[in-house]
């Protein structure tokens, strides 16, 4: 491959996307056939000689334009994938046992590493129209589950799926992570979607929203993963330590993070649990 075949390849993939993502918003029904590109965009970073081909060319001024181009073109190809599918869920009546197709092993695999405290309340930020992690913690614990999505029609298919699932009672939606405060600052978990692009800014906003025990799950995706991922300096997460070890998936990452006290805080804090 010449210098230039990999940047190329890309942008060829992002062409196809934006077409076949166009087409499916023309007509719904279409869906399937952008699905199938998403599924083989998945290969093409799973593939090690892809890989490899990266690792050679990702400081190229022309990969790195297309790398940009590519995972915007997926992201708003996935968006418009999740709405076709929960609407044709929730109209055609799909699935007898609906949950069967929404469990995730990767969710169950966060959760467990992050533990499930008695009253969990769990913020998803950037869950867009067909949450399947959201899904999955709503429906098999007695977690309170809050979706953020500033799409207001992701919005509207996610409600009417998850009123078409039975998950009303203990899970709903909010367009924006700092429109519930009281949500915020009770939340015992805090996901933060693979594409959600502003990343730190959410972490800046949330640092002193949440609990001191809070833990944050952010799902991001350096190097080939950015394709499909909004990447993350984990370097500029200054105000936040690991609470665990963080996980490596074919597909995205995962920093699993809590906010870092400072020592005026911890002070304040023994000085308001001793009353003094």
């Amino acid at each position: 491959m010449n210098d230039g075949g990999f940047a190329r390849i890309l942008n060829a993939l992002a062409d196809e996307l934006g077409e076949l993502t166009e087409a499916a918003e023309r007509r719904r029904e279409s869906w399937p056939r952008l699905g199938d590109k998403l599924d083989r965009l998945c290969e093409f970073i799973r593939n090690e000689d892809n890989e490899r081909a990266w690792s050679r060319r990702a400081c190229d001024t022309d990969t790195r334009a297309a790398a940009r181009r590519l995972r915007e073109a997926s992201a708003r190809a996935l968006g418009v994938v999740e709405k076709a599918r929960a609407w044709q869920i929730y109209t055609d009546k799909r699935a007898a046992d609906p949950y069967t197709a929404l469990l995730s092993a990767a969710t169950r695999g966060e959760w467990e590493r992050v533990g499930t405290p008695r009253g969990a309340k769990v913020m998803f930020v950037g869950a867009g129209a067909f949450p399947v992690s959201a899904f999955t913690i709503a429906a098999e614990t007695a977690a309170e589950v809050l979706c953020v999505d500033i799409d207001e029609e992701a919005v509207r298919h996610g409600t009417k799926l998850a009123r078409y699932l039975g998950l009303t009672r203990t899970f709903r939606y909010t367009g924006s992570h700092l429109g519930e405060p009281e949500f915020a600052s009770s939340a015992t978990h805090v996901f933060i979607a693979s594409l959600v692009p502003e990343k730190l800014d959410i972490l800046r906003e949330l640092r002193f929203c949440v609990r001191p025990d809070c833990r944050v799950v952010v799902r991001y995706g350096n190097g080939l993963k950015s394709l499909f991922n909004y990447p993350l300096d984990v370097a500029a997460l200054t105000d936040w330590r690991a609470a665990e070890p963080g996980g490596a998936g074919s597909l995205y990452d995962t920093a699993i993070l809590e906010p870092r006290t400072t020592a005026y805080e911890a002070q304040l804090r023994y000085l308001v649990a001793s009353g003094t």
